[in-house]
């Protein structure tokens, strides 16, 4: 009976061998399916021209054709992952909460020390951005002139202007002098003489008040009209002085002591800080645009081909990159640290140099446009 037993359960041994090995055999021939790996999670950031988010999550630009190149030669699933700014890109795969990240994210030894770049594929540096250069002289006084600084001051004057013609004509109505005792006649009178003594700084020809009241009245007048002409002159030479300042931007050397803004956590706040020059720092380089647009920077210190794309097309007539290119630097793809990944991706952006697809792309976001 011992031996039955044990014949038993070499038999059942036997089975269970033959039952893997047709097993393993039928896997090998593909008779069985395998588990398909999940799609890797690509984590990008708008940044015009590289990454574009439309509305509906819609995506274009330079690196998400580039990334779709390559995916299609290396053979792999993607989802998409958007986050705000390159900080979270690379947070994302350092914590291996993402396998890889793309948008403009420049290559530097701080970051290579927490991930792994692929061979870079886009060759940038820094530039400025500054308000477009005028010569028309005469359209820089009009843009003085009507600055909501020097119209609030008008504002201000042409009401105390109207107060002291009221305050004029109650006092001189009944003096038997030029101003006339009914209301419209004699305010009109008095507003002549409160804008000749404004903008001459003389008591005029026809109104000349007698009495200490109206004498003090008067002197009082001349000391407003004084301050605020001072301050009028004040307002358009500063703000003329300014654009002046700002034309004068034509590199890193001429940005200390101007008003700089560029994105927080970004290569160029880096290099500004470093050369220590002082920069306003906001989240968006849309935010940046805003700055430049409505006076409160002179210059934007930033990624070159994004302000280059950006003074071509919505930028375009209203600013301008000056100077040439200064702290070189180039984007790689960020990849987990010692990703299987880098190989494949690398020998893809080689194949898409050789076979012509990366000049057509380069065409199509930076020279036909």
């Amino acid at each position: 009976m011992t031996a039955n037993r044990s014949r038993g359960a070499l038999a059942a041994l036997a089975l269970l061998l033959f039952i893997a090995l047709r097993a393993e055999q039928r896997s090998a021939l593909g008779l069985v399916p395998r588990q398909e790996p999940p799609p890797l999670k690509v984590v990008i950031k708008q940044l015009v021209p590289f990454v574009i988010i439309e509305e509906g999550n819609r995506l274009s630009g330079f690196s998400i054709e580039l990334w779709e190149a390559i995916a299609q030669r290396i053979g792999v699933d993607y989802e998409w992952m958007i986050v705000q700014s390159v900080t979270e890109q690379i947070e994302r795969v350092e914590q291996r909460k993402a396998d890889v990240a793309i948008a403009g994210i420049s290559m530097t030894a701080e970051r290579e020390a927490r991930i792994d770049f692929s061979h870079p594929f886009f060759n940038a540096g820094l530039q400025i951005l500054v308000p477009l250069r005028s010569e028309q002289t005469l359209a820089n006084l009009v843009s003085a002139v009507f600055s909501p600084v020097l119209l609030q001051i008008l504002g201000i004057a042409v009401l105390v202007t109207l107060v002291m013609a009221h305050l004029i004509w109650l006092t001189e109505r009944n003096s038997g002098g030029e101003i006339p005792r009914a209301y419209l006649p004699g305010v009109w009178e008095a507003l002549w003489w409160a804008v000749n003594t404004l903008t001459t700084g003389e008591y005029g020809d026809k109104t000349k008040p007698s009495g200490v009241l109206k004498r003090l009245l008067a002197i009082a007048w001349m000391v407003l009209s004084v301050i605020f002409v001072a301050q009028f002159t004040a307002s358009i030479t500063s703000d003329l002085t300014v654009q002046q300042l700002t034309q004068n931007i034509s590199g890193p050397n001429d940005l200390p002591g101007k008003t700089i803004v560029t994105v927080k956590g970004s290569t160029a706040a880096s290099y500004l800080s470093e050369a220590r020059i002082n920069f306003i720092g906001v989240d968006t380089i849309e935010e940046a645009y805003a700055a430049l647009q409505d006076g409160r920077a002179q210059a934007i210190v930033y990624d070159s081909p994004v302000l280059t794309y950006y003074a071509v097309t919505q930028g375009r007539g209203k600013v301008e990159v000056v100077g040439s290119i200064f702290k070189e630097e180039a984007y790689g793809i960020v990849l987990q640290s010692g990703s299987p990944l880098r190989e494949p991706i690398n020998n893809a952006l080689l194949e898409i140099r050789q076979d012509g697809t990366y000049e057509k792309l380069y065409d199509k976001w930076f020279r036909e446009r």
